[in-house]
């Protein structure tokens, strides 16, 4: 009788005959996401900025002022991690908190004017990284891209 090694049995391809992770839509997704994030962080890095930070830096440009925890779920971010993200903008000026005038119990997070200033000057880069992103793609396939993954946000 013939032993088969451990060594064999765990290099041997234990996946269902129809299955390739490049056909998930989480590991194509995720594929697309990093690419365009390295699009993004690539332009962005040198003003010392993560895709996250940008991100929370243009939701308060299009909306101004808000509480965190209405931030947070704006930018998709776990109420930790949108907590740090608004402290390290602070620390360096780009965002600041005051209280709400109609509900003093509300802390809001806003722009500084070099926050401002710095997504202004921003805007355009990321309009830029989002063509190169999107440059594969005709006009109608961009437009069919953006209300399927729409619809898959919204669930």
């Amino acid at each position: 009788m013939q032993r088969t090694s451990t060594r064999s049995i765990i290099s041997a391809k234990r996946a269902a005959p129809d299955y390739s992770l490049e056909d998930q839509v989480g590991f194509l997704l995720r594929r697309a996401y990093q690419r365009a994030s390295s699009n993004l962080v690539d332009r962005i890095g040198a003003y010392d900025l993560t895709a996250p930070q940008f991100a929370t830096l243009a939701r308060l440009y299009e909306r101004g002022a808000l509480s965190q925890n209405l931030l947070g779920r704006l930018v998709a971010m776990e109420p930790a991690n949108i907590r740090d993200v608004v402290l390290r903008l602070k620390k360096r000026r780009l965002l600041e908190t005051r209280r709400d005038p109609t509900d003093k119990r509300l802390i809001l997070i806003d722009l500084t004017i070099a926050g401002v200033a710095l997504v202004e000057q921003l805007l355009p880069v990321e309009i830029e990284c989002t063509a190169k992103t999107l440059a594969p793609l005709n006009a109608a396939e961009r437009k069919q891209l953006y209300g399927l993954l729409s619809r898959l946000a919204e669930g």
